[in-house]
C-alpha cells in the first residue's frame, strides 16, 4: 500500500538483493544496467497505471497522446499545415479516450497474468534490442515488489 517513492525504493531494494547473491553470476555492460535499472523503476511503479491521480497514469497518458501526435505529423502523406491540424486532433481525441478508460484500481495491473504479458514483452524487445532478456527479468522484478508491497497476489 506504499506511495510512488515507496514503490521505487522497494524496487531498488529488491534489485541490490537479487545482484548481491547473483554476483558472481551476472556480469552486465554499462547499457544493460541502464535499462534494466530504467525498468526496475518503471515496473516498479506500473501497476498503479490503473490509478487515475497516479504519477505514472498521467505520465502515460501524456506520452501516449504526444507520441501518436508525433507519429501523425511525421507519417501521414498529408501537407504539412494539415499533418499538424490532424496531429492536434489525434492529441485531443487519445488524451480524452485514455481519461475516459475506467479501470479498477488493484484489478488486472496487480496480478501475475499482467506481470507475464508486461516482462514477456520486455523480454523479446530487450532480446531484439540488446541481445539480452535483463531488461525484461528487471521489469518482472520491479512489477513483482509492487505486488509484494501492495500485498496484491492475483492470478488473472
Amino acid at each position: 500500500m506504499g506511495d510512488f517513492r515507496e514503490h521505487v525504493l522497494f524496487g531498488f531494494l529488491a534489485a541490490a538483493l537479487v545482484s548481491y547473491f547473483l554476483k558472481d553470476m551476472l556480469v552486465l555492460n554499462p547499457i544493460e544496467t541502464m535499462v534494466s535499472s530504467i525498468a526496475i523503476v518503471v515496473g516498479s511503479v506500473l501497476p498503479d497505471i490503473d490509478h487515475k491521480n497516479a504519477y505514472v497514469h498521467r505520465a502515460a497518458k501524456a506520452f501516449f497522446s504526444i507520441g501518436l501526435a508525433i507519429l501523425g505529423i511525421v507519417f501521414l502523406p498529408l501537407p504539412l499545415h494539415v499533418r499538424f491540424a490532424v496531429a492536434s486532433g489525434i492529441f485531443l481525441l487519445s488524451y480524452v479516450g485514455f481519461s475516459s478508460i475506467r479501470m479498477k484500481h488493484r484489478g488486472f495491473t496487480h496480478s501475475f497474468t499482467f506481470l507475464l504479458l508486461v516482462s514477456s514483452g520486455v523480454v523479446v524487445g530487450g532480446v531484439y534490442s540488446f541481445a539480452s532478456p535483463l531488461p525484461g527479468i528487471a521489469m518482472a522484478l520491479g512489477i513483482l515488489s509492487h505486488l509484494t508491497l501492495d500485498q496484491e497476489f492475483k492470478m488473472t
